[in-house]
């Protein structure tokens, strides 16, 4: 029997919560069903934690094969890992596969240790080269790889539009069963597959490998589901690129919330949803949301730039229905966020900054996520001549732990993110972040959202004025905090050689923070000192006497803080139906009303710690940083006009 060995190092973290290896699980599962395979081959158990490495080959025994499953997070500790087993074993083959394995043949150039490699889906291809080994065969039937001849390297043909509607599942073949007796303290979050396949071909994606949607049998999803929830599993992430693309998807959503109620578990069931919101990804994520499962929907644009979308291959996503399905959202109660991805190209900085206030002008006031673009080997971004044409400059950082305790093991992983485009400088490119950042904090975070939204409709104020005007106040205020604070964001976003742009604080635990994140974290934290620092700004923008201190009353009322669980406040002016009216769409003057608020919050949280997990990182998508958007936990109780 020859032993065959995979390796699919999970994301590096010290908790001890892990994703099980689904990928090297497919391909088990699938190869098995050959009965030569299964009798000519011993499958050992998968290495997935991200030990040490000279630790993990003392335990390998005369591996014949070691197979790679290799991402951003772990394609350096696998390159390490891989060239030390053909130091010690150099007849052992070595396969490698994954996202981050491109389908040229210059990775094999660049890794001799390498012996065969995969892009794109590997069911078929590594249990067709098992056979081969067996059978001393050719390899050039061989779907999706690359190999080594005395000739040079051969790149056969990518083929990937497969029929996976009978593959088995990794799950119910007991190829997992081991890891729970293993590692019995751990916590497991597991990947779930309905599909494959995306109809888009957004430029920056190689998730979009086929237009074809392929669907895995509704029976075999079901099942799936029930052993998640008979193995407690908390977390499941469904891997699909468009959820709710399908009616089926309703279905697949109630049976999860079936599951759940049953026993509790997948605690949190989180999908990818469709780009195109549509009747069905607002139905699937009304039972998913409604029913706890999931944090919010995702309405994802990327960009709103008419010429990057049609670069991008997003030209067929719009603007004209966002204010539209966020009044649908809203009125249901289901929080949305919505997605943009910064560096595109075709993107300047201003059509960057004023795509996010457009946002919030249609209505997106719960959350927006802004990402870096980042680099993948097996996109179109990824081409050469593509990013000659844009001038596409890159920057390879280092992969550092944002929202869980990194562990690297002595191993840095790296990813390379655009920092400039022929339209958008390196400068201009911080310009930008610095201008999504002070956003997200004060307005998205809602620090200061009630004086942004009352003066865009009470003094015309545009948005992108507001967030230009904090900014400038931010910088001109020498010596305070949030110069100083802000100070330190821009010049980290402005060295693009060491790519540090994850803050660490320990009085929020030991994970990493995005910077808007920690603004809001340390604005919170001197919470008096804070308020006293931008009163200035707040003064200058004119608000009436009468108003303004009440405004200021409101908004300090509603943002959440640590053992702050229940509070009552008095105000002449109506300011909670005048904002909730806003956020369903209904623009009407401020009334003058005597109103009692009571807040009666069901989210204990009594340490910074506590705050900063379970209200920051786990429910910013939901906007639990502010109290109004907590269902239930604001009562009003008002008075005649006065």
């Amino acid at each position: 029997m020859k032993n065959i060995y995979f390796v699919q190092a999970a994301k590096s973290s010290r908790d001890m919560t892990v994703y099980m290896p689904y990928a090297s699980g497919c391909l088990i599962a699938y190869a098995m069903q050959d009965t030569e395979i299964a009798s000519g081959y011993t499958f050992n158990d998968i290495i997935f934690m991200r030990e040490n490495v000279e630790a993990v080959l003392n335990s390998l025994y005369e591996p014949y094969l070691v197979a790679f499953s290799c991402c951003l997070w772990n394609i350096e500790y696998s390159k390490v890992f891989a060239k030390k087993i053909k130091e010690i074993y150099p007849s052992c083959y070595i396969v490698f596969g994954g996202h981050s394995v491109s389908d040229n043949i210059e990775f094999l150039n660049e890794h001799p240790y390498v012996d065969f490699s995969f892009c794109g889906e590997g069911e078929k291809g590594f249990a067709a080269l098992l056979k081969c080994l067996l059978h001393g065969r050719g390899y050039e039937n061989i779907d999706n790889l690359a190999y080594r001849t005395k000739h040079g390297i051969i790149n056969n043909r990518v083929f990937n539009n497969y029929d996976i509607e009978n593959y088995p599942s990794p799950y119910l073949s007991g190829i997992f069963d081991y890891v729970f007796e293993k590692y019995p303290l751990h916590q497991f979050h597991a990947i779930i597959e309905t599909n494959r396949g995306c109809p888009y071909n957004c430029a920056f994606c190689e998730w979009c490998y086929t237009r074809d949607i392929r669907y895995f049998s509704i029976e075999k999803v079901k099942k799936e589901i029930d052993w998640m929830s008979e193995k407690k599993i908390e977390y499941c992430y469904c891997a699909d690129a468009n959820f709710g693309i399908s009616l089926r998807d309703i279905e697949i959503a109630q049976y999860v919330v079936s599951a759940r109620n049953n026993n509790g578990y997948p605690c949190t069931f989180r999908p990818t949803y469709a780009k195109n919101s549509n009747d069905i990804v607002f139905e699937t994520g009304k039972i998913l949301n409604l029913n706890g499962a999931d944090k919010g929907v995702t309405i994802s644009y990327q960009s709103l730039n008419e010429a990057t979308l049609e670069i991008i291959g997003r030209k067929e996503l719009n603007m004209s229905s966002f204010a539209e399905l966020e009044l649908k959202y809203s009125s249901e109660g289901i929080p949305t966020y919505t997605e943009l991805i910064l560096g595109l190209p075709g993107e300047t900085y201003e059509s960057f900054c004023n795509g996010l206030c457009r946002l919030l002008e249609a209505g997106q006031h719960n959350s927006i996520a802004v990402y870096q673009c980042q680099i993948y080997c097996n996109a179109l971004m990824g081409n050469a001549k593509f990013q000659k044409k844009y001038g596409i400059i890159t920057a390879r950082v280092p992969v550092n732990g944002a929202h869980y305790k990194a562990d690297f093991n002595g191993i840095t992983e790296f990813y390379d993110v655009v920092v400039g485009t022929t339209d958008m400088t390196t400068d201009d490119w911080v310009k930008a972040n610095m201008f999504s950042v002070v956003l997200q904090a004060f307005h998205s975070m809602g620090l200061l959202r009630c004086f942004s939204v009352y003066m865009h409709y009470e003094k015309g104020m545009g948005y992108c004025e507001f967030t230009n005007l904090l900014m400038s106040f931010i910088q001109s205020e020498n010596g305070t905090y949030l110069q100083n604070m802000f100070q330190n964001f821009e010049k980290r976003f402005s060295d693009t050689s060491t790519g540090d742009w994850i803050y660490t604080n320990d009085k929020f635990g030991e994970i990493g923070w995005y910077f808007e994140e920690a603004a809001f974290l340390e604005l919170i934290y001197i919470w008096d000192d804070f308020w006293k620092e931008i009163m200035p700004m707040l003064r200058r923008l004119g608000i009436p006497e009468s108003i303004f201190g009440e405004l200021l009353k409101y908004q300090q009322f509603i943002i959440r803080r640590p053992n702050v669980i229940f509070a009552t406040a008095d105000f002449s002016h109506d300011f909670f139906g005048y904002f909730d009216r806003i956020y369903r769409g209904v623009h009407l003057p401020l009334e003058k009303r005597i109103c009692r608020i009571n807040i009666d919050t069901k989210i204990s949280v009594s340490s910074w710690e506590e705050y900063a997990m379970k209200i920051v990182l786990s429910g910013k998508r939901r906007g639990e940083t502010i109290y109004t958007n907590e269902k239930n936990a604001v009562t009003i109780k008002n008075s005649s006009n006065s």
